[in-house]
């Protein structure tokens, strides 16, 4: 269990805090004043019933901004519960973009091992945002420097790495930190969004992926968090590519030089998922940038249709998975799979496992008579390759619900099989999955 650490005093947080540049986020820098830290150490995280009339009483005495500020920090530490744990969280100090960004707990951790097992003592977090990954990085090193050129974001670093001996926040671009000829070992996370939204091509990331690569280069090892949706044509060879999943979503992938990679170049899927982290290689890929193999559509359906986890998918592993499993993809280009095997425990964590009960044409008047005669009170529908709004399409299907009527939900899967689109009604087929 981990228990909070107490939360700094006002003298701390300026000493830690005086050398960066005025913060540009207002929540942040109304929150770092003597008063706001105050009151954020008397009211670090209320329950949310409690929180509005807290709030109330506050603006008695504080200003209506301030206040406010406090309120959306108590509503950041509650989204934040489920990346970083309850006594972290409560503690630590978030911006919104800071927290939509950080990588999740148990993911920091799984990348900290790595550095771990490398015998890494020395090391740098280049763009370490709030300091999601240095927290856990900060842990296996003796020396550790995490850098972030916002003045907000190094500033919640500084008081979320407070209590981690050897580390240090600086404010400051990244280029101005990796000027010697020898780096030591580095963790980069190049900013992918700007004002206007997502940014898609790694040459215009700050810093561009072929920067940080050449970086690389310096470094004895270097690790870089990358969008899961990156085109494969622009992955180095010798690297190594995992996709990872937390509980079935996608949340990122991250390219490790070969000190860092034990299983070598290629692609691979970490799912965390229920307290379980299993890890699966691609089989067919020797280096991240090569093309995925494509497996031939099955001719039939079988019993049961698999819908792989994402990071499965983006890894390539469905190939591996289909051999496996002596299963196939519905049709071709859509990434549900049919068979008649169920898997073992080895690919449990892969794929979500549903028994196929009925396979009926995608069209209204049949999906909704269906439904009316199974007396469906509620429709979970899962879609891939089909263009359809499913909010729509369940208002137009689901039958009005009788008085003598017991709660039934049924689920489908909405996809082409061999080119034709279909209905699948689907059943849970009793193998837990990792999500």
């Amino acid at each position: 269990m981990v228990t909070a650490k107490p939360l700094l005093s006002y003298p701390q947080l300026r000493q830690l805090i005086a050398h960066f540049p005025p913060v540009e986020d207002p929540m942040v820098a109304a929150l770092t004043t003597q008063t706001g830290w105050q009151l954020l150490k008397e009211n670090p995280a209320p329950n949310p019933s409690e929180a509005a009339a807290i709030a109330t009483h506050l603006r008695k005495r504080h200003p209506a901004n301030l206040v406010s500020s406090l309120q959306t920090q108590w509503k950041l530490r509650d989204k934040a519960l489920e990346k970083m744990g309850s006594a972290e969280a409560r503690n630590c100090l978030f911006t919104r973009d800071g927290l939509e960004q950080a990588t999740r707990k148990n993911g920091a951790m799984q990348r900290a091992k790595r550095f771990a097992a490398a015998g890494v003592t020395t090391l740098m977090d280049l763009g370490c945002g709030i300091g999601a990954d240095s927290r856990e990085l900060a842990r296996i090193c003796q020396d550790f420097r995490a850098v972030d050129q916002s003045p907000a974001a190094a500033t919640c670093a500084a008081i979320n790495l407070a209590y981690q001996p050897g580390a240090q926040v600086l404010c400051a671009n990244a280029e101005q930190v990796v000027t010697q000829k020898k780096l030591p070992a580095l963790f980069v996370a190049p900013a992918r969004r700007t004002a206007t939204g997502r940014v898609l091509s790694p040459a215009a990331w700050s810093p561009p992926l072929g920067t940080v690569l050449e970086w690389g280069k310096r470094a004895p090892y270097l690790a870089v968090k990358i969008a899961p949706g990156i085109d494969l044509a622009n992955l180095p060879a010798g690297y190594h590519a995992q996709w990872v999943s937390v509980a079935g979503d996608l949340v990122e992938c991250a390219l490790y030089s070969p000190g860092l990679a034990p299983e070598g170049a290629g692609r691979s899927a970490l799912i965390i998922s229920r307290g379980r982290v299993t890890q699966y290689r691609c089989a067919s890929a020797h280096n991240p940038g090569e093309s995925h193999v494509q497996v031939q559509a099955a001719a039939n359906l079988g019993n049961y249709l698999f819908d792989p986890d994402p990071a499965i998918i983006r890894a390539g592993i469905l190939p591996d998975i289909c051999e496996r499993l002596e299963a196939a993809p519905v049709s071709s280009g859509i990434a549900y799979l049919t068979g008649t095997t169920l898997p073992t425990s080895k690919d449990t964590s892969a794929l979500r496992c549903y028994q196929i009960v009925e396979n009926l044409p995608l069209k209204t008047k049949m999906v909704s008579s269906y439904l009316r005669s199974r007396q469906a009170t509620r429709l979970d529908v899962l879609k891939r390759g089909v263009a359809l709004d499913i909010a729509t399409w369940r208002k137009k299907v689901m039958p009005k619900k009788q008085r003598d009527w017991t709660p039934l939900t049924i689920t489908v899967a909405l996809t082409r099989v061999g080119g034709a689109h279909r209905c699948l009604v689907l059943e849970d087929a009793g193998i837990t999955s990792g999500r």
